[in-house]
């Protein structure tokens, strides 16, 4: 690579990274938005730290739960049909009790931004899929402005379609494990 290219391409990274910064969430990739905003390194284990009590609040309600970024970010899992009835884009009755435990971060804004992020199995076509998992992540973005009380929220939604799966879609136990709906709690850097 020459000297003028190697710059270029540093050049262009740095304005990708700086767009990323600056930029409206909902503007961003799914992957752009759960790596930004960047956390200042005095500000990591305070972050972490919380994310690790988050973390362990939400496995309390039956989540399943790990963190990114060295600990800053925790994600949420549920499987689909706890939320929703097979091929359905209406919540169950009790949707709204399985998400209750997300009612703090919604409710903070300044402190969090929550990606949802909702997936398919293989079973239907491309269209499909990518038709119920937006209208699953609309409703679940419904759901959510509730629980909030306000009209100040910090959710970006995404519908995946079957284009992530975490299993082969072989058996009923792997279509149900891909079919879900993850939650990114990214923080926001603390005002100080």
């Amino acid at each position: 690579m020459s000297r003028f290219t190697h710059t270029l391409s540093a050049l262009f990274i740095s304005a990708v990274a700086a767009f990323a910064q600056t930029a409206e969430p909902s503007e961003l990739s799914l992957e752009d938005n759960i790596n930004t905003p960047v956390i200042a390194s005095k500000q990591h284990k305070t972050i972490a730290d919380k994310a690790g009590r988050l973390a362990s609040a939400l496995r309390s309600h039956g989540m399943k739960t790990s963190t990114l970024r060295n600990g800053e970010v925790v994600l949420a899992t549920l499987p689909c049909d706890t939320v929703f009835a097979a091929n359905s884009t209406t919540p169950k009755p009790e949707a709204m009790k399985r998400l209750s435990a997300l009612r703090e971060v919604v409710a903070q804004p300044a402190r969090y931004k929550l990606l949802v992020a909702v997936h398919a199995d293989d079973t239907g076509d491309d269209a499909y899929s990518d038709s119920l998992t937006e209208a699953r992540a609309g409703a679940i973005d419904d759901l959510l402005w509730q629980l909030a009380d306000n009209d100040d929220t910090n959710i970006v939604i995404y519908g995946i379609g079957k284009d992530e799966p975490l299993n082969d879609n072989t058996t009923r136990r792997e279509r149900r494990a891909n079919r879900r709906v993850e939650f990114y709690i990214v923080p926001l850097p603390l005002k100080l």
